[in-house]
């Protein structure tokens, strides 16, 4: 029986390492790839690929380390992590520069892998972009989540979302900290409740950030579930990829203990589509 190859982009993140963790689980004899931004090998991949930064030249550049290994890429998935982009002001004011070099990050390499190396299955990540908070500081990622939705909608069979809840990682640690700084001048209704809410709060802003993201997940989600709600964690991204490797449908959605499917995009303002 042929082994399986996976690809997964950004190994060493949370999403990352949950997704290593899932395919060897499911999968105990699957060869998986991995690359890093880093010269450090990743943890529980079979082959690091160093210093790969997400930019228009990462599919080139993965292929010609794998050539470098004599592998021939026949992948029955490539994962997809990065996400960087401009954050800490509402998504309706992202710029057009902003918008492009979001992209340049989170989606264009990603197409670039999936039309050059055309695996079975291209999986990326997303988030509750739509929701009130979020819409007010989610910036220029907002759009490349809305972007990375269409994507996936175009067709289904080829291209998965996992949706998660907000988890602790290097990305939110790095929104939480332009985000403390941009709403001391910001005129934002949504972000000056956050920060009047985070001035009486006694709590370090990273850990209040993380507690005000989770009670509007709770707000929006939970009279659609009788489980109580609870934040998310690694393990609930490795059941979204789970998920979405055998789903249908093109959006897995994971948060916390509760775990939908959808087909279509969530109930978004409409100017969304001036983008």
């Amino acid at each position: 029986m042929k082994q399986s190859q996976y690809l997964v982009i950004g190994g060493s993140g949370e999403a990352g390492q949950s997704a290593i963790t899932c395919l060897k689980a499911k999968d105990p004899s699957a060869y998986i790839i991995t690359t890093t931004t880093t010269n450090e090998p990743v943890s529980n991949a079979d082959l690091t690929l160093f210093g790969k930064i997400a930019t228009s030249s990462l599919s080139k550049k993965i292929q010609e380390d794998l050539q470098n290994h004599n592998i021939s890429p026949n992948f029955k998935a490539i994962i997809y992590t990065p996400a960087l982009g401009e954050v800490g002001f509402p998504i309706i004011e992202s710029s057009p520069k902003q918008i492009e070099e979001t992209l340049g990050i989170c989606l264009y390499p990603l197409l670039d892998l999936e039309e050059s190396i055309k695996p079975e299955l291209t999986i990326a990540y997303s988030a509750f972009y739509w929701l009130s908070h979020t819409l007010s500081f989610y910036g220029s990622m907002g759009i490349a989540k809305y972007k990375a939705d269409l994507w996936a909608l175009e067709n289904p069979k080829k291209r998965k979302i996992i949706r998660a809840g907000t988890f602790f990682s290097k990305s939110v640690r790095g929104i939480s900290i332009v985000l403390q700084r941009t709403m001391k001048k910001t005129n934002n209704p949504e972000l000056l409740t956050l920060k009047s809410r985070y001035e009486i709060s006694d709590q370090k802003f990273m850990d209040f950030f993380l507690s005000y993201a989770w009670e509007h997940e709770k707000e929006a989600f939970q009279s659609q579930f009788e489980t109580p709600y609870r934040p998310t964690n690694r393990e609930d991204l490795g059941r979204g990829l789970g998920l979405a490797l055998d789903s249908i449908e093109p959006i897995v959605t994971v948060l916390g203990d509760w775990t939908w499917k959808e087909s279509e995009l969530p109930q978004i303002p409409n100017w969304f589509q001036q983008f």
